[in-house]
């Protein structure tokens, strides 16, 4: 539900901080005091498109921040989070969404969970979060298409409709494989020419990090004279010259043992570290000594391994930039030779599939479509009833169903329709004209698909249009029981509908310091009947008037 929403500089507005309950939010107020100012403020925070001259006179930029809390409504923060993930925004924290939309006279930003987003981003948040009934354009209600998923949502038919998308997806598969079996024909030079990739390659014998290990082989031959040189040089000047390192570390041992003979302790300690390292020369030079006869120098294998190398180079340029891409490459070109090779049992094969999922799919298509219609012929005298309580008498809610290409929705196209006057005739939902007419069409739909429809915040506007008395107290007790499913904020003028809201708001205008600003304020005991003697047309002050609110608050309660 949408539990806070903070208002500044926007039209008459200077600052207004609201908090709403969960249930029915009623909103009240003279004719012009700027009621519909708010459902203006909610719009703006969930996408509507924002005017500078919405800004207050002598303010640089006006704000609008909302905070919705969803946890009681997972199925409303999975949805969020989606937007919000896609957009790369932080998803909800324990269900709260905090919306956020800043207008100055040059842009307008907007924010969602102190992450900035588009607008685009806000106006789909808005679809989940929200409908608004009445003189406005955001009726997610009045689209085919969502007609037709809250049909399949109040028939319960989401295993039938998942059923169908699911062969809808395996058709589609099929036919795309079939059209790359199309664009893979070849002519006999192209199938010439993937057979000689496959003898080029294949013929190489290429091995996994073959061309690492033949560039350090390559560096070992190429060098093999130097190496030889360099090594050579070493190993005389440690073991083999005239004042070799083994010599002069023998003489020194040999002094160090003259130390020990008479000092024994630290000689000892001397002669310790002086044997070990002439060990260590000992090993080195026998090292070096393998070392040098394992080094040849060869220009017959310096040749053989640089016509590998080559060899393995121009493969990695033709058919990728390592061997790893050549072994796929060559897969890839046995894949599609074995199927050019049986190409026109595969092109059959293919097109046999495609009948058995078009079948499939039809037969399940038709299957959803008895059940549709089941669903709307139950759904349509519902809804009628409710049209009927009213303030349309006469009036008759028709869901029509028409035959539709076969897809991954079924073969459906649902349209609502209704004829709320005797005399006239049916119409479809979304090109009803009166503003009125729609609120309480959209509240009789409401109130029948409740469980269906998923939108945890509705907003009535006009919705007591043309009514009073019985119709009044009808609409009034209808919107009650909504509440007990969605949040509902209505702006009402008539009082036996503002008697049953759980919160009451009253929107007014004042001059303060010479400027003129709407207010709002939540009513509670004597100022909430004071309210409703207003609106019961007679003098505030009395006795007789504010009775019968006070009454009329009562009964509803009870």
């Amino acid at each position: 539900m949408l539990s806070h929403l903070l208002i500044k500089n926007l039209a008459l507005i200077e600052e207004l901080n609201i908090d709403f309950s969960s249930g029915l939010n009623i909103v009240t107020g003279e004719t012009g005091a700027g009621k519909s100012i708010i459902i203006g403020a909610v719009q703006l925070i969930l996408g509507q498109r924002a005017e500078k001259s919405l800004i207050r006179g002598g303010a640089e930029s006006c704000e609008i921040t909302g905070i919705f809390e969803l946890a009681d409504r997972p199925d409303a923060v999975a949805e969020v989070d989606a937007v919000l993930q896609a957009a790369g925004a932080p998803p909800c924290d324990d269900g709260q969404l905090i919306v956020r939309r800043v207008i100055t006279d040059k842009s307008s930003r907007a924010f969602a969970n102190a992450a900035p987003v588009t607008v685009a981003v806000l106006k789909e948040l808005g679809d989940v979060l929200i409908d608004v009934h009445g003189p406005y354009d955001h009726q997610s209600l009045l689209r085919p298409a969502r007609q037709l998923t809250v049909l399949d949502a109040f028939g319960d038919l989401g295993k039938e409709v998942e059923a169908c998308a699911a062969l809808h997806a395996v058709l589609r598969q099929v036919q795309e494989r079939i059209r790359q079996s199309t664009e893979e024909f070849a002519s006999p030079d192209m199938v010439d020419l993937l057979r000689f990739q496959v003898k080029e390659i294949e013929h190489a014998a290429l091995r996994p990090g073959e061309d690492e290990e033949l560039a350090q082989r390559h560096a070992r031959v190429a060098n093999a004279s130097e190496l030889l040189e360099l090594v050579q040089r070493a190993h005389a000047a440690i073991s083999e010259q005239e004042g070799c390192l083994q010599d002069r570390l023998g003489d020194v041992i040999r002094d160090m043992q003259e130390v020990e003979r008479m000092d024994p302790e630290g000689g000892h300690r001397f002669l310790l570290s002086l044997e070990a390292a002439s060990n260590e020369l000992q090993t080195v030079s026998e090292e070096m000594s393998s070392y040098l006869e394992e080094i040849e120098v060869d220009p017959r294998e310096l040749a053989e391994l640089e016509e590998r190398m080559a060899l393995i180079q121009r493969l990695k340029r033709k058919y990728g930039g390592s061997l790893e891409e050549v072994a796929a490459h060559l897969e890839a070109v046995v894949e599609r030779l074995s199927r050019l090779d049986d190409q026109g049992a595969w092109r059959e094969k293919l097109r046999r599939d495609e009948k058995e999922a078009e079948a499939a799919l039809l037969e399940a298509a038709r299957a959803l479509s008895r059940k549709r219609r089941r669903e709307a012929r139950r759904l349509a005298p519902l809804v009628t009833e409710k049209l009927q309580r009213l303030g349309f008498p006469d009036g008759q809610f028709d869901v029509q169903i028409e035959d539709a290409a076969v897809g991954a929705h079924g073969m459906d196209a649902v349209e609502f329709q209704v004829a709320p006057n005797p005399g006239e005739g049916s119409a479809p939902l979304r090109v009803i004209a009166s503003s009125g007419e729609i609120a309480r069409v959209m509240l009789a739909l409401k109130t029948v698909l409740t469980a269906a429809d998923r939108v945890p915040l509705l907003i009535f506007d006009e919705v007591d249009a043309n009514i009073g008395g019985v119709v009044a107290l009808t609409v009034g007790a209808e919107l009650k029981k909504l509440g007990t499913q969605h949040q509902i904020i209505c702006i009402s003028h008539l009082p036996q509908i503002a008697a049953g809201g759980d919160r009451h708001f009253r929107v007014a205008k004042m001059v303060r310091g010479k400027r003129t600003v709407a207010t709002m304020d939540c009513l509670d005991g004597e100022a909430r009947i004071d309210e409703l003697a207003r609106m019961l047309g007679g003098e505030e002050s009395s006795s007789v008037v504010r009775k019968h609110a006070a009454e009329m608050i009562d009964k509803v309660s009870r």
